[in-house]
């Protein structure tokens, strides 16, 4: 069986606040396009207002002092590199799927999941960028020295040379030889010339929205259609 979790913290200092309910509209449209067996899970301190269905996971507490280079107002996901601590089964299961809240789904993930590789991350949004943090599908206790050897010194390092917090020090620490998923697969990120060219077309199976746009906020004014089908029925369903 596979985990597909998320994470949800308070940070009142950066641009976006997720809540609960963004939980439960991702976990709605993941049940509703994942056949293979799995639980659905959300790594969080705070599970008030979340669906009963969803299995509450309390986070390690691990680099939550950590500071990234780019700024308060910006994502500080340093906490989710507890996701490859050697003993990430006992925590998140042997085998799981993390995905951030800002996304929309759109059609059959297990094409995505049903995957032998110890380690598979979303492509970077730019070419300077390997890595974007927004989905990962780890094997529990693979590549441990991207837990082990981090520290606020390679957060500096890594923030220098990358864009981002936790995906910076993955593309600093992990080099550009892990195996991705880009639109060849179905999944895009909202913005981008290949969503505009052919996802809007295509129907993503995935459409994560890295910056300050959000599916929240554009499904009601109903600018983008794949976003309106999706992620509005799914808001509708889970209320």
């Amino acid at each position: 069986m596979i985990t597909v979790l998320t994470w949800l913290w308070r940070n009142p200092a950066c641009r976006t606040q997720f809540k609960a309910e963004h939980v439960n509209v991702w976990a709605d449209m993941v049940r509703r396009n994942l056949r293979m067996r799995h639980r659905i899970a959300c790594v969080t301190s705070t599970p008030e207002g979340i669906d009963p269905s969803i299995d509450i996971i309390m986070p390690p507490g691990d680099f939550e002092k950590i500071t990234p280079q780019w700024g308060p107002s910006k994502p500080n996901c340093f906490r989710r590199l507890s996701m490859f601590r050697r003993d990430a089964a006992d925590i998140f299961g042997e085998r799981f799927v993390c995905m951030d809240l800002d996304c929309v789904v759109g059609g059959p993930l297990d094409p995505l999941f049903d995957r032998s590789e110890d380690l598979v991350l979303f492509k970077g949004t730019q070419r300077e960028r390997p890595y974007n943090g927004s989905m990962m599908l780890i094997r529990a206790g693979c590549r441990p020295r991207v837990f082990e050897d981090f520290d606020q010194h390679g957060a500096d390092v890594s923030g220098e040379l990358f864009v981002g917090s936790d995906q910076a020090w993955l593309a600093y620490s992990l080099g550009r030889k892990e195996k991705v998923w880009s639109e060849r697969d179905g999944v895009y990120w909202y913005g981008s010339v290949h969503y505009r060219v052919r996802g809007r077309k295509t129907n993503p199976r995935l459409l994560f929205f890295p910056g300050k746009v959000k599916p929240w906020t554009i499904a009601p004014i109903r600018i983008d259609p794949f976003v309106t089908a999706n992620y509005l029925i799914a808001q509708k369903e889970a209320a």
